[in-house]
């Protein structure tokens, strides 16, 4: 140590103050990357969660607020929801309805090639069937058009989700004729069509007894 101090005492006065400056420079630096910077990263990371939290506050305040709103809204859809589904026919009215169906085929001069109800799909929920229809039907453009339109009219419920339309195949040497007369092209129609039925009161009975069932006993507190 006393050989550094009488080296030191040696250096110029003016170059041992740089010395001086420059060391501490470097303390300084090292100093600001080994602890200021990191503590600075740190800041600006928290910073970022701050306002994560301060957006995620805001949000929850908002659903806070709208939330009578919102359980009055879905209320009012379950009402309408529940009225939709009592005004649905019951069991014995399907038949009914089906005949109407090939009624208005019948009214259009539709060859209907085939019709058959499917089996029907229970929403053990809403206490509702859907019942699948498929029609495979021929005629011109206008009469399948009319069709459509008078099954839209039906006072009850029933989509038609899916149609695909070709021009009439295998056709009879006199469909062939009087459509050649007729200055008509036949096209064949596949329809997947649905109605819909409400569940009879045994039914929902049924349904209550093995939900009831499924669940268990209840449990004792």
């Amino acid at each position: 140590m006393e050989r550094f101090q009488e080296i030191f005492s040696k250096i110029p006065k003016r170059y041992r103050i740089l010395i001086v400056v420059g060391v501490c420079a470097v303390l300084l630096i090292g100093f600001y990357f080994l602890f200021i910077s990191d503590l600075r990263d740190q800041i600006a990371a928290l910073d970022a969660a701050i306002n994560r939290t301060k957006v995620e506050i805001t949000n929850q305040e908002r659903i806070l607020a709208e939330g009578p709103k919102l359980k009055a809204q879905i209320q009012e859809l379950d009402q309408r929801l529940q009225t939709m589904v009592a005004s649905l026919p019951e069991k014995q009215e399907i038949e009914g309805l089906l005949k109407k169906i090939t009624d208005l085929m019948s009214e259009t001069n539709l060859v209907a090639k085939r019709f058959v109800p499917g089996q029907e799909q229970k929403n053990e929920e809403l206490y509702y069937a859907k019942i699948p229809i498929t029609m495979n039907v021929r005629g011109d453009y206008r009469q399948q058009g009319t069709f459509f339109l008078n099954l839209n009219g039906l006072p009850r419920i029933v989509n038609v989700p899916s149609i695909k339309v070709g021009p009439a195949g295998g056709l009879s040497p006199r469909e062939a004729e009087l459509s050649r007369k007729l200055d008509k092209r036949p096209l064949d129609s596949e329809i997947q069509g649905e109605t819909y039925r409400r569940l009879s009161a045994e039914e929902i009975q049924e349904i209550t007894q093995r939900k009831k069932q499924k669940a268990g006993p209840p449990r004792r507190k």
